[in-house]
């Protein structure tokens, strides 16, 4: 069970470091990029060398080699962390300051877990030191200096999340809340193991690091397993919400824009047919070149290019007939938005006859303000109704 948990939470970490490589060969370079990279190639790495399988094999290579890597990746991790939110939260020159001192601080804590490491005897397996920390001092200074650089990190980190939630909106405040909880959950585990180490050595308390059967099936394991696997995916999903959170919430948009892009098509291909000039692609824009999968850009050219026909039309429209057709539509039982979409289409395919048939009937300007672009849902959904209308009076086939 803590194995499959501890290589699931790399795997997920491998994954959003993929994603971060992409983002940064397919578009600008920004100075966070690096750092977040950093962190979840880290963070992959020392759960995944600490998973109870995995060290099983190391073990053969040296005893407890797990334990010393798992660890010198989470406070790499730690460090990229830190870089991280300074590079959020400080110009850049006042960021690379910052990280230049921690960079030392961190260069120093791992080469005294490596002395401390290879000078102890180390326990065969899992890289647990469970009862040898009174007789070993060298892995209690081991322990003790790993907790001590994570737990200053996890405090500054969780004091600069704190910061950025109460300015920040969205999904930045989304994201600087989930790491602050996983600051909270990375603290207590820092805090069981501190007071764990320190009770043995003192003879105050149990042997630390007990073998636990799974992530939380004792309160002891849940503190030494439970919380920093939560604790690290926390941070990850909290520093990865404000880059993935639009990109996610598009994806959940996208079937509805497609619906309404196909659903608006008649109304579309009868206004191009009369008006070539509205396609802002033209001469391509009966197939359209903006990307397939970009369907928030692709139903706002369409609104835009329908919006520039019905403008088109206005010189065409008669007053009377929408009248004519009001009463018409009334007459089927139609009512409300069914009834003014009805109403709508039966307008605009009459000024269309009038268009094919010669000059405008009259020189009045009977044009409807366009919509504001934060309207755009509404239009949509509007011309969508009417589009509906419109293709059921039979004007123009359903789209391919």
């Amino acid at each position: 069970m803590v194995s499959t948990l501890f290589i699931l939470v790399a795997l997920i970490a491998f994954l959003l470091a993929g994603l971060a490589f992409l983002r940064r060969r397919r578009g600008p370079r920004k100075p966070t990029q690096a750092p977040m990279m950093v962190i979840l190639l880290a963070l992959g790495a020392a759960f995944f060398f600490l998973a109870p399988a995995v060290q099983a094999v190391e073990s053969r290579i040296i005893p407890s080699l797990g334990r010393l890597l798992s660890n010198v990746c989470t406070l790499i991790a730690a460090y990229g962390f830190l870089t991280l939110m300074r590079h959020v939260s400080h110009p850049p020159e006042r960021a690379r300051a910052h990280s230049r001192w921690r960079l030392g601080a961190l260069l120093a804590a791992l080469a005294v877990l490596t002395a401390m490491f290879f000078l102890s005897r180390v326990p065969e397996g899992t890289g647990i030191f469970t009862g040898l920390y009174r007789e070993q001092p060298t892995l209690a200074v081991y322990t003790l200096v790993y907790s001590a650089y994570l737990g200053v990190a996890l405090v500054d980190l969780g004091w600069l999340g704190a910061g950025t939630i109460r300015h920040a909106r969205g999904y930045l405040r989304a994201g600087m809340i989930l790491v602050f909880t996983g600051c909270l959950l990375g603290l207590a585990y820092v805090a069981q193991k501190v007071v764990s180490v320190l009770g043995e050595v003192l003879g105050a308390g149990p042997p630390a690091e007990a073998l636990c059967a799974g992530p939380f099936s004792t309160v002891g394991c849940t503190f030494a397993v439970g919380m920093p696997a939560l604790s690290v995916l926390a941070i990850i999903l909290g520093a990865a919400i404000p880059a993935l959170g639009p990109r996610i919430a598009g994806l959940l948009r996208w079937p509805g824009q497609w619906r309404a892009h196909r659903r608006l098509y008649p109304l579309w291909r009868a206004l191009y047919r009369a008006a070539p000039e509205i396609a802002l692609t033209s001469p391509q824009a009966v197939q359209g070149d903006a990307p397939r999968h970009d369907m928030g850009f692709r139903l706002y050219r369409r609104v835009i290019e329908i919006r520039d026909g019905l403008l088109i039309l206005a010189p065409y429209r008669d007053p009377d007939g929408t009248a004519a057709h009001r009463r018409a539509a009334e007459a089927t039982g139609l009512s409300g938005p069914d009834l003014d979409a009805a109403v709508e289409a039966a307008d605009i395919a009459a000024a269309l006859r009038r268009k094919d048939a010669g000059p405008p009937a009259a020189e009045e300007d009977t044009r409807r303000e366009p919509a504001e672009e934060s309207d755009l849902a509404a239009e949509a959904a509007w011309l969508a109704r009417v589009a509906t209308a419109f293709a059921a009076s039979g004007r123009t086939a359903v789209p391919p």
